[in-house]
This record gives structure tokens, sequence and C-alpha cells, in this order.
């Protein structure tokens, strides 16, 4: 999310009187699942049962999520949240992919994600289902009332 579209947010709260909540996701880049085979040496300190007499150089080990690091980890993670995100019938933005919405007979929930933190903007029902729905899911720090994200 760029911070042009992190202002109009903030303005459209402001102007609706909206609660605005920031969310952090612990550990996001592990919640990723790989769409290739990635294999890596065996890290220093790490000891593998069939590697009692051979040197570990002689191994490799296949990766069965994303690790921080990987060139797409950050996309592995954004789908996976994205799927998860409109599974619950958020719609996301095509114009501004960063952006989920969903609207309901109670009200409305706005997703706007920066890699891991998130800020929700909406009505305060909607907000608390959109944090309890994300929790059931992810370890999720909640960051309280939104004061200050992207340098703004």
């Amino acid at each position: 999310m760029d911070a042009i579209t992190f202002r109009y947010l903030i303005s459209l709260a402001v102007s609706e009187k909206l609660d605005m909540r920031l969310m952090d996701v612990v550990t996001a880049y592990l919640y990723g699942e790989l769409d290739a085979n990635i294999y890596m040496k065996v890290p220093e300190g790490l000891k593998l049962a069939e590697s009692n007499t051979k040197s570990q150089d002689m191994y490799s080990i296949k990766l069965r999520r994303s690790l921080y690091g990987l060139k797409q980890s950050g996309r592995m993670w954004y789908n996976r949240l994205s799927e998860y995100l409109i599974k619950e019938g958020y719609i996301n933005d095509p114009i501004c992919p960063c952006v989920f919405i969903k609207k309901s007979n109670s009200g409305f929930a706005i997703v706007a994600v920066y890699v891991d933190d998130m800020n929700l903007i909406g009505t305060p029902e909607e907000i608390i289902k959109t944090a309890e729905y994300l929790k059931c899911e992810f370890e999720m720090k909640d960051l309280g009332k939104t004061k200050y994200c992207l340098g703004l």
C-alpha cells in the first residue's frame, strides 16, 4: 500500500467517523506456502539423523514452507492472506491490491495491508469481527488504535 492510498483511507476514516485499528502479523512470511520446490544447504548447527558419519555438506533439505530471506516469501504471504480474506467475503480492490473491502448489514470493514501490518478501518462491529477472523488463522498482535503507520 502506498502513502497516497493510506492518506485517502485516513481522510475517509476521519470524515465518516470510522474506527481505525492497527494489527501486526507475527512471523507473517512463515505462513506462506511455496509454489515451487526449494532446496537449501543444511544450516550450521542442525544435525541430521542420517549424517552420523558423513559430511553434512553432502545433504540438502527441502523447504516445506516459506522462509524469511526467500525472494518469493512476500508474494507467498500475500497470496495466503488474500485467499483467506476472499474466502470470508472480502473483495480485493483491483486498483490497489493491498486493500480488501467487505460490506455487511451491520456496516463495513476495510483491511489495508502493508507487508505484515494491517490497518482495519470501518464500523466498530465489523472491525471486531475482522480482527477475530484474522486471529483464527494467524498469530496477531493488536496494536490498538492507529496512531502511526508508514511514517504518517
